[in-house]
């Protein structure tokens, strides 16, 4: 300090004038670190507010995804259940119809290739659970959790029912459109490991492809895919499973 002032005068500046001067500067330096803070705050800001535009953008887009995931499921039921009644075979007397006729549920999936019930059973009374479980997966309804629950009562009551190997299909499909893909996978198998030679088989097999795929189990898939064409090559659910393999293909 006293070097300093030593030198301020040959500087033509005060002791008081010099200090001035020095305050001055470090107000300066002070308020230069403050804009700068300043200018860094309000970045910080603009990031967290980009962050959360950017945070409510992807939670909408994943919610139109899973929107559009469950149209295309459900457009596929109704075409499932389309191919279903142009696929069966001409009705069978009244007590072992298949579902509903026009005005109700969707209509025309008798349990094709299927034996006449047993006795033990009031075929009547199967008909009419068999069908109030099949309305519920109408386009009209859509009540695929009330459906599950009722195929899977109805296949409690009566596995071994001429129905049962139709109402395990629809009760992996009422699972799959509402994507829980685990239950659709296991009530798809148990069809085909109970029911082998239900005209069903290959729309279960493709379901299940279908499910790998989404999975990402592309290996499972492709031999699901081939496995369901090597057993069926005629079937319409085998040219769809060929459409599968050129679109995995793809992928590589």
């Amino acid at each position: 300090m006293v070097g300093l002032l030593a030198v301020l005068p040959s500087a033509g500046l005060s002791a008081p004038q010099a200090a001035g001067v020095a305050l001055e500067q470090r107000v300066e330096r002070l308020e230069r670190r403050a804009a700068r803070i300043t200018e860094l705050t309000l970045a910080v800001d603009a990031l967290r507010q980009e962050n959360s535009r950017l945070r409510g953008e992807m939670e909408r887009l994943q919610h139109e995804l899973q929107q559009l995931r469950r149209q295309q499921r459900d457009l596929y039921l109704d075409i499932d259940q389309r191919l279903s009644r142009l696929q069966a075979r001409p009705p069978a007397p009244p007590a072992v119809m298949g579902d509903a006729a026009e005005g109700g549920a969707p209509t025309g999936d008798a349990g094709e290739g299927e034996p006449p019930a047993p006795a033990a059973f009031d075929p009547q009374r199967v008909q009419a659970e068999y069908q109030a479980a099949y309305a519920l997966l109408s386009p009209r309804e859509r009540r695929y959790a009330e459906a599950a629950a009722a195929f899977s009562e109805f296949l409690k009551k009566y596995p071994q029912a001429p129905l049962a190997a139709n109402a395990r299909y629809w009760l992996g499909e009422a699972y799959y459109v509402s994507q829980k893909n685990a239950e659709a996978k296991a009530a798809f198998q148990a069809l085909i490991d109970q029911h082998p030679d239900s005209a069903k088989v290959p729309g279960a097999l493709y379901k299940i492809g279908r499910i790998l795929a989404a999975e990402g189990d592309t290996e499972g898939a492709r031999k699901t895919f081939k496995q369901l064409i090597a057993r069926y090559p005629d079937s319409p659910a085998a040219n769809l499973a060929r459409e599968q393999l050129k679109k995995l293909a793809s992928r590589n």
